[in-house]
């Protein structure tokens, strides 16, 4: 017989002459009845819930039971489990809750995998935010957020107001972007009182907004209807952020020299890179690739070589050099001379430039002297031109239409720009644009000269962005409408805005 319950609710047993075995029947229904019910199995199972449940409800509830003898020697007990009372309503409670304890702990699953999930965004967003900070801290370092400012802003805004009504008295064919600048200064004004009272961090936003529009304007009243150059796209108002950025295929090693794609229009596709790789000064060779594809990806170049050695004549120096028509044209080696590499057939044509200062005497110096970039070669939709500086125009700089092929000059024009007053040049539609140094990641055009007025003007401000401080070579190309930069190794490529 199998060992009695431990938590088995007590019986209480009752001595009958019925049954002579009645105790021991009792006492195996106290103890376990496995072995004397029909369906044993059954029986046992809701027997030892039902006595689990009672005895956790009512510890010391008693029945009274009878046995019956059957065949002899068999004694029967038959117990009504009905005679407890069970705890159904707390029963139900207890799943209830049970349940809800379930989806409670469910749902706090899910909510931490999703923050857990979110956890890297939550840090890159902090970093982000961070940086920003950083350029908050150090404007509130400097006190850029007085109540004068604001002033000055507010001031501003009303000397436009006053400039743009003596602008229209000036007979011009810009009577809308009038009309639309006047608009973009009512909409600044309203963004102006939003500024002082929520978002003082946008201050430097809207002054440098109210410097551009200032610039606009400044344009209008000094050109009026007179047409700039000789192209339809009108003034350079703008310059995109770099579309293309790329380390040079020879390293930072090497920080001067000039890039492109070939500037004659109709011309096949061709992309080039020439770095100066003796003492920054001097260069040999040039690499040129078919494709913008192989050029991005530095695949399936061609390296031709101009001369054998970086110090023999005819080789190039300085980094003013342009590709036109499948031909580099550069200042030959220690001399006032240009050469013109016809890279299809390695002929080199050589012409003096008249007057011409060379090897480092008009170097452009601003902020940081360009060693031997006394010679700049730039191409526009009128052809080639090389920009230059002569004693007899006293250092200023000077301009020069040539030949491609012969290398003769057919017109010139004197500036009053020196040139050592500036980092780069280069020309657009016959107008020639200059820039200078603002930071080390920022530069400006801040001249111009058009050579079909003859007027010229200092005050453009247009700013653009490059990566390190030296701007080695500038030169635009007519075919794309983007200037290239060679700027200490990096290649950057800008698009030009018009009005």
């Amino acid at each position: 017989m199998p060992p009695p319950l431990s938590n088995s609710p007590p019986f209480h047993l009752l001595p009958s002459p019925i049954c002579p075995l009645l105790n021991q029947c009792l006492l195996q229904a106290g103890g376990s009845i496995l072995g004397m019910a029909p369906n044993s199995l059954t029986f046992a199972v809701i027997f030892v819930a039902a006595v689990a449940l009672l005895f956790a409800e009512a510890e010391y509830q008693y029945q009274e039971v009878h046995g019956v003898l059957q065949n002899g020697n068999r004694c029967v007990c038959k117990i009504q489990f009905s005679a407890w009372e069970f705890p159904v309503e707390r029963f139900g409670q207890l799943q209830e809750l049970t349940q809800n304890c379930t989806k409670s702990l469910e749902d706090r699953k899910l909510e931490a995998t999703f923050v857990e999930s979110k956890i890297p965004e939550f840090q890159e967003e902090l970093l982000n935010l961070s940086a920003q900070l950083q350029q908050y801290e150090a404007m509130y370092k400097q006190q850029l957020y007085e109540p004068l400012n604001f002033w000055s802003l507010r001031r501003d805004l009303k000397q436009l107001n006053s400039d743009i009504a003596k602008v229209q008295n000036v007979p011009s064919s810009t009577t809308n972007l009038l009309h639309k600048m006047f608009t973009e200064i009512l909409d600044a004004r309203l963004n102006l009182k939003d500024l002082q009272q929520y978002d003082k961090h946008n201050l430097l936003s809207m002054k440098d907004h109210l410097k551009k529009m200032k610039n606009r304007l400044q344009s209008f009243s000094i050109y009026g209807n007179i047409h700039i150059g000789n192209c339809t796209k009108g003034i350079l108002r703008n310059i995109s952020e770099p579309i293309t950025a790329q380390l040079n295929p020879y390293g930072t090693s090497y920080p001067y020299g000039g890039w492109g794609m070939d500037s004659m229009p109709g011309s096949q596709q061709l992309y080039w890179v020439m770095a100066l790789l003796s003492s920054n000064i001097y260069g040999n060779s040039i690499r040129t690739y078919t494709t913008y594809k192989n050029f991005l990806t530095a695949k399936s170049n061609i390296d031709i070589s101009v001369k054998s050695s970086f110090t023999t004549t005819n080789a190039i120096q300085g980094p003013g050099v342009v590709v036109y028509n499948n031909s580099l044209y550069y200042n030959c080696y220690k001399t006032g001379q240009m050469c013109r590499f016809d890279m299809a057939t390695k002929h080199i044509t050589n012409v003096l430039l008249p007057d011409a200062g060379f090897d480092n005497k008009f170097p452009y110096c601003y902020y940081n002297c360009y060693t031997h970039s006394d010679m700049d070669f730039s191409v526009d939709e009128n052809g080639l031109w090389v920009i230059y500086a002569t004693e007899e125009n006293y250092g200023n700089i000077v301009l020069s239409k040539i030949d491609s092929v012969s290398l003769v000059v057919t017109q010139t024009w004197k500036t009053k720009l020196f040139k050592k007053a500036a980092t780069n040049a280069f020309m657009v539609c016959g107008v020639l644009y200059a820039t200078r140094y603002v930071s080390e990641t920022e530069e400006e055009i801040f001249y111009m000269y058009d050579t079909i007025s003859n007027q010229e003007a200092q005050n453009l401000k247009i700013r653009f962005v490059k990566y390190s401080p030296n701007v080695a070579n500038i030169h635009y190309n007519p075919v794309d409408r983007k200037i290239y930069i060679f700027n200490d190794g990096y290649m950057l490529a800008h698009e030009l805005l018009f009005y």
